[in-house]
């Protein structure tokens, strides 16, 4: 049995590192996304987390041979959009890439080739996801790349409501625009500006980042442990 000089000794010296480590963490020692630049450690860690993320919501080819199934499919809607302002973003993304489309108010009408589409949208996508947003925002002169793939996203969605009255016939069309937003449009957008990393090749601070979380979780409590077993404080079962 250990005595209560002990406990005491153990600790202060448990508490005591446990904070000097976190004010450690909070300090900006840590490579930022911009090189040269540094952060704290929580943001650092939430940055090399969501790198690893980023790498396995990389879908931008798969969806790209699902919309080659519908070149040549010939389409023709109203899009409805919540503003003004987002329906002329709309039009002029879609105008850029070969479609007509015409703005009134918050409307776009619009068509052509579905499956050419898809393959627009999922080009910008890929330019997002790859961080190079300069190759957006050159296509449309009066956007930047993040209001252009919102365009995209809120296209597609307008335009899958179209389809949900088409009923079963149009349901694979249905379908195409939900996984293009989901699974292009909206990754490439959450993800943008962030590096991508293989799990693989960051193994090591993967699991660095896994034990440290362990081992400084029970450091704190077991100080906590011994501050009151020095106080007289047990706890009986």
């Amino acid at each position: 049995m250990l005595t209560t000089k002990q406990y005491r000794s153990r600790s202060i010296f448990l508490l005591s590192t446990f904070f000097v480590v976190l004010v450690l963490i909070f300090m900006p020692l840590y490579p930022d996304l911009q090189p040269g630049s540094k952060t704290d450690g929580l943001t650092f860690m939430d940055n090399f987390f969501n790198s690893l993320s980023k790498d396995s919501a990389y879908f931008v080819p798969q969806e790209r041979e699902r919309a080659k199934t519908f070149e040549g499919q010939a389409f023709e809607a109203d899009l409805h959009y919540k503003s003004p302002v987002l329906a002329q973003q709309a039009a002029q993304v879609l105008s850029a890439n070969g479609f007509t489309a015409a703005a009134v108010d918050t409307q776009v009408k619009t068509s052509g080739d579905f499956g050419r589409l898809l393959e627009a949208a999922l080009n910008d996508a890929d330019f997002m996801y790859q961080n190079q947003g300069e190759a957006i925002a050159s296509k449309y002169p009066a956007l930047n790349e993040k209001s252009a793939v919102y365009a995209w996203h809120n296209t597609l969605a307008s335009l899958g409501k179209t389809f949900e009255k088409g009923g079963g016939e149009k349901a694979a069309m249905l379908s195409a625009t939900q996984s293009v937003n989901s699974k292009a449009l909206e990754p490439s957008y959450n993800y943008y500006q962030v590096e991508r990393k293989p799990v693989r090749q960051n193994l090591p601070l993967l699991i660095f980042a896994l034990v440290f979380y362990v081992i400084y979780t029970c450091w704190y409590g077991f100080g906590i442990l011994y501050l009151f077993e020095s106080l007289g404080v047990k706890l009986d079962h």
